[in-house]
């Protein structure tokens, strides 16, 4: 380093307070140093602008307070940017103060970039939101999130849009906190990333209030896990995607999963799904070349190298998932069925307006659509098991603190409603709306342990169960794959192994590989109904080749298994059973004919 280079590095470290120590520099904070954050990343270059050190990790004292009064703006393409809070005391927080109403905005990262241990306040104090926190930008990315709590988001936290190509991400342990800032219905998202993702690990962590939490539409996530997490009031799906290579959706916890419900125009017909269907929470589909791929997976001629050409090559495996919905929202969504889409799910609500009548139905939001039900039915490696499906309420969970008692759910309907454009409502003012948040929403004030009240330069969390919320169940709600309780694990403080949790997902994925029956055709069981559609009963029939124990259940279009018809031994020879449809609404069901070497299903609508 020459002379002059010397002399930048000891006025920065003069003007910041900053402590530099091999490739570590710890940052001063405090209400002495507003600004240290940005101007000791920023200004740690040589004087031809390239970064001092393109690993550098800036650390944040624990229990300190960084007033960011800019963006941070780096170019680093050889290198991660590390953002780390040291350990021993609260997670230093970092609160957004903008100066002379120039608003801090989007930090700009041309760099893999990690985060460890932090509590960000994305709200400015003036009260305005960026629509992005963290732009990440450049080819062969890495984004790490670890331990970290980030409250309040407009459109996203991170955005790696701009990765072409090699994006990784790895989010863990973390809390995502009232990302619901009555904007819109698609904002409140964790990550965008509408490009190829060579690894996605999203792990033990909690969203609040978010929106379409993980927007990867249209892309091959290549390898995926997403496991032990908890979703509280998602207005919109959790994740936007159908195209994974190896996928792992295990022991995750919804509670209120897309609120918002499903909208045939603006999901299916206008273009969410590649085959006009709802979307699910869960959602696989085949391969294409039309979607954006990795390079390594396309021939000269742009077809399909036989590593991902035939369904046979994905690994999908959804287990252990329980899915919950308020009984404050029943009213809300007892809307009757449209007749103008006689094939979609039902609960439709028939909303009068200016620009006519809107259609949204099933809420709260399927588990899955026909699609994927029958790519599950046909194809061995596509496995689902275990998972609770609507079975139970929200209020049965017996959560410390409620998801949303109808003080907090009011709001959401009347925002809703307004958003649909229903004559005569108004969208909620500032008051009642803060009453669907967790906390109160207000940028001046940190929360703290178990307190909203901690004023700005004060406040603080060491753990993510020290804030006022409990997202504890008493539930007995155990994974059959790893043995832990299901949903993140940081609101019991548990010890969470994540190498030993994926490891037992994987091998209960390999053992359903070789105890699952196979899966064949209905026509090898000349499975049928009939009348189909029907209106108040249908006759299901099939033919059984040898004695055999017969399972035939009847399931509703988010995969809940709502009647079984027939449960035991039976000979050779044909037979029939009824499906009366009661109080059932009209939609479309499935029902799955299980005997001791095979299973197989068809469809049914119900028309009333």
């Amino acid at each position: 380093m020459n002379y002059k280079n010397l002399l930048l590095l000891f006025a920065l470290l003069s003007t910041t307070g900053a402590l530099f120590a091999q490739n570590v520099l710890v940052i001063e904070g405090g209400s002495a140093n507003p600004g240290s954050l940005e101007l000791a990343i920023n200004g740690d270059t040589t004087s031809t602008g390239e970064r001092a050190d393109p690993n550098r990790i800036y650390e944040l004292k624990a229990g300190e307070f960084y007033i960011q009064r800019s963006a941070i703006n780096v170019s680093n393409p050889t290198g991660t940017i590390t953002i780390r809070g040291q350990e021993g005391g609260s997670k230093p927080i970092i609160f957004k103060q903008p100066v002379n109403d120039l608003n801090i905005g989007t930090n700009e990262i041309n760099s893999s970039l990690t985060i460890q241990n932090i509590q960000y306040h994305n709200q400015e104090s003036d009260n305005s939101i960026p629509e992005t926190a963290f732009n990440i930008s450049g080819n062969d990315r890495k984004l790490i999130v670890e331990e970290s709590f980030f409250e309040n988001c407009s459109l996203m936290i991170f955005n790696m849009n701009n990765v072409k190509q090699g994006a990784n991400v790895e989010i863990r342990n973390s809390y995502f906190r009232d990302f619901h800032d009555f904007a819109q219905w698609w904002g409140g998202r964790v990550l965008m990333a509408k490009v190829p993702i060579d690894t996605f690990i999203f792990e033990n962590n909690t969203v609040s209030g978010g929106g379409l939490t993980v927007l990867g539409q249209n892309c091959l996530f290549d390898y995926s896990v997403i496991n032990h997490n908890t979703f509280i009031n998602n207005r919109k799906y959790p994740f936007l995607n159908q195209y994974w290579r190896e996928a792992y959706f295990t022991n995750n916890l919804f509670v209120n999963g897309n609120m918002v419900g499903e909208d045939r125009e603006n999901v299916a017909v206008g273009g969410q799904d590649p085959d006009a269907l709802l979307h699910g929470i869960i959602g696989v589909d085949t391969i294409e070349n039309s979607i954006a791929l990795p390079s390594r997976y396309l021939n000269t001629d742009s077809t399909l190298t036989d590593e991902i050409d035939e369904l046979s090559d994905i690994i999908f495996y959804a287990a252990d998932n329980v899915v919950v919905s308020s009984a404050t929202l029943d009213d809300y969504y007892n809307g009757g069925f449209n007749s103008e889409f006689p094939d979609a799910p039902t609960s439709y609500l028939n909303w009068g307006g200016t620009n006519g009548a809107f259609k949204v139905v099933n809420v709260p939001g399927i588990w899955k659509n026909e699609r994927t039900t029958a790519l599950l039915d046909d194809h061995k490696n596509l496995v689902e098991e275990n998972n609770i499906i609507y079975e139970f309420r929200a209020e049965d969970l017996g959560m410390v603190t409620e998801a949303l008692p109808q003080e907090a759910a009011d709001p959401f309907i009347q925002w809703n409603l307004n958003k649909w454009g229903v004559p005569g409502v108004e969208t909620p003012t500032r008051p009642e709306y803060v009453k669907y948040q967790f906390g109160d929403f207000d940028p001046l004030t940190i929360p703290g342990v178990e307190t909203e009240s901690a004023a700005a330069g004060s406040g603080g969390i060491t753990k993510i169960s020290d804030v006022l919320e409990d997202f504890s169940y008493t539930r007995d709600l155990t994974s059959v794959s790893d043995g832990l309780r299901i949903g993140a694990l940081h609101w019991n403080d548990e010890d969470y192994d994540a190498e030993a949790s994926i490891k037992a997902v994987k091998d209960a994925y390999q053992k359903s590989l070789t105890s699952t029956q196979e899966v064949v055709s209905a026509d090898n069981f000349n499975l049928s109904n009939a009348p189909n559609p029907f209106k108040n009963t249908t006759m299901i029939s099939f033919d059984l080749k040898e004695s055999t124990a017969v399972t035939l259940s009847i399931f509703d279009i988010s995969g809940r298994a709502i009647q079984t018809l027939v449960s035991s031994s039976l000979p050779a020879g044909t037979h029939t059973a009824e499906f009366m449809s009661g109080t059932h609404p009209s939609g479309t069901y499935f029902y799955r004919l299980t005997t001791d070497k095979y299973v197989t299903s068809k469809t049914m609508i119900l028309l009333k």
